[in-house]
């Protein structure tokens, strides 16, 4: 599996339950990625920032997603394909 890293701001459609973030698609280099699953879900510090990061799936990659709850803003982190 290769791996790189990105660190792209991208946009997500995502849905709320209970306060956190749930991504359902986002939009990457102008081409649009339906998230098939949610593989994990962790979070992280990033100075006064909480950063929730998500591994998910579209279609035969993994793509590693983050949300900044300060900025409210979405990066795509890394790509794994292979």
């Amino acid at each position: 599996m290769e791996t790189a890293a990105i660190d792209e701001g991208i946009r997500v459609g995502a849905a709320f339950d209970k306060g956190k973030a749930k991504p359902i698609w986002f939009l990457w280099r102008n081409r649009y990625y339906k998230v098939g699953a949610i593989n994990f879900a962790w979070s992280s510090d990033c100075g006064s920032a909480k950063i929730r990061h998500y591994s998910v799936t579209a279609g035969a990659n993994m793509y590693e997603l983050c949300f900044n709850s300060l900025t409210l803003e979405w990066t795509l982190s890394k790509v794994c394909s292979g």
